[in-house]
């Protein structure tokens, strides 16, 4: 998995697309990524999208969402996901 590369504009209009449809998805998207000591809810409808996507790997029976590494870096980076946690956004669309 380290060595395959991120397709940026695929991810972020990945990214875009859960923004637009479950707002409340995205911001715990967005927190997972930047807290891996966060407990979800499994069961969620957005663990099942972002994965179908490839964005996450899984969202395990604990709660514990698990991102390939390369992924949560993209999705903390302030210049893909800008924000705060409680309003952030996918970039260049705002």
């Amino acid at each position: 998995m380290r060595d395959k590369k991120i397709d940026r504009a695929t991810v972020l209009r990945d990214l875009q697309v859960i923004e637009n449809d479950d707002y409340d998805g995205f911001v715990l998207l967005v927190q997972a990524a930047r807290n891996r000591n966060v407990v979800f809810n499994p069961d969620l409808p957005i663990w099942d999208a972002a994965q179908r996507l490839g964005i996450i790997v899984d969202c395990n029976h604990g709660g514990v969402v698990e991102f390939n590494e390369e992924m949560r870096d993209f999705v903390r980076d302030r210049n893909n996901v800008d924000g705060s946690d409680k309003h952030p956004f996918v970039k260049g669309r705002h």
